[in-house]
């Protein structure tokens, strides 16, 4: 994602954030591909991930272009939706899903977002440790010994922050980047967004502050056009909510503003898909996801073919947005 002006423009200085929130309106379709759909699949079933209204973002006129009868399903640990289906007699090949929808998002500005309440069971799920976001002895002593000295939620979180920018290398050249795997980004300090989040969070749960992951795409491309997703961190902070964190963005600048900016300050040239790891579907998948980007196929139990995504987009003039 290439850094925006408005995120130059957040800070006076390290310690006074002065600009306040913008919006962009875009019209987007999502492209959900599973490749390979075996010839002798009797029934397969899928889930596909959809974006949905929240604090940041509202989402209007969504529709999908599929001959195919879908459920909307509802994800209720972390209040995602989703569209599931049963297809018998599935045609071989590819099961392409093509979702249209109007997004308006907003920048997210610390110091300018109103207070909002997490509740008690966002707040548990928060601090609990993922299979791959471990919160394993070694993570305690790291966490321990990176906010040393500082006191409270946000300091800390700050020394995290800044701990996960300074040590982290965004690099998808070596194996196994893109699962989230906090002991393999302690082992090599090195991986894509996916990484730097999931060890963010893993030595923010390590010290007791509440920490989620969000996963969608950015809106940045020229060509409007993107087939890879992007993902960033949330801790929550009692009185102000949860506050955003993207050091992946912050690593691969290095202008010192953007860098401090991306603590607590989103522009809004991206799209929030689903929180959360290890999500346990309703209608169920026959494991927990890791993340919820991907649709989701599977037959007889087993998960079967290739999954795939596309974002195109443009943006709406905001004297039209409202058409």
């Amino acid at each position: 994602m290439k850094m925006f002006l408005v995120l130059q423009l957040l800070l006076a200085s390290a310690n006074a954030l002065v600009a306040s929130p913008s919006s962009k309106t875009y019209d987007a379709t999502y492209t959900a591909t599973v490749s390979g759909i075996p010839a002798d699949a009797a029934r397969i079933k899928v889930w596909i991930p959809l974006p949905k209204t929240r604090s940041l973002q509202r989402i209007s006129d969504l529709r999908v272009d599929s001959p195919y009868k879908w459920q909307r399903g509802h994800d209720r640990e972390f209040n995602n939706d989703f569209l599931y289906a049963t297809i018998d007699r599935p045609a071989s090949g590819d099961l392409v899903v093509p979702i249209s929808f109007r997004v308006t998002r907003s920048d997210a500005v610390l110091a300018a977002v109103p207070p909002a309440k997490a509740t008690r069971a966002e707040l548990q799920r928060g601090l609990q440790a993922d299979r791959l976001v471990t919160l394993s002895p070694r993570i305690r002593k790291m966490a321990d010994e990176i906010t040393a000295g500082k006191q409270g939620t946000m300091e800390q979180a700050h020394a995290i922050y800044l701990y996960v920018l300074n040590n982290m290398t965004y690099d998808k050249t070596k194996p196994g980047y893109g699962k989230g795997d906090t002991e393999r980004a302690c082992d090599i300090k090195a991986g894509n967004c996916t990484d730097f989040h999931s060890l963010f969070m893993s030595l923010a749960r390590a010290k007791g502050i509440p920490a989620r992951f969000v996963i969608g795409f950015p809106l940045t491309a020229k060509e409007n056009l993107t087939t890879g997703y992007h993902c960033w961190a949330e801790f929550y902070v009692e009185g102000k909510g949860w506050v955003p964190v993207d050091p992946s963005e912050a690593s691969k600048s290095s202008d010192a503003n953007v860098r401090t900016a991306f603590f607590g300050n989103l522009d809004s040239d991206r799209l929030e898909f689903t929180i959360g790891r290890d999500l346990k579907l309703n209608p169920r998948t026959s494991e927990a996801l890791n993340y919820f980007i991907y649709p989701r196929a599977e037959t007889a139990g087993a998960e079967v073919g290739l999954p795939a995504i596309k974002l195109q987009w443009h943006e709406v003039d905001s004297s039209r947005a409202s058409e």
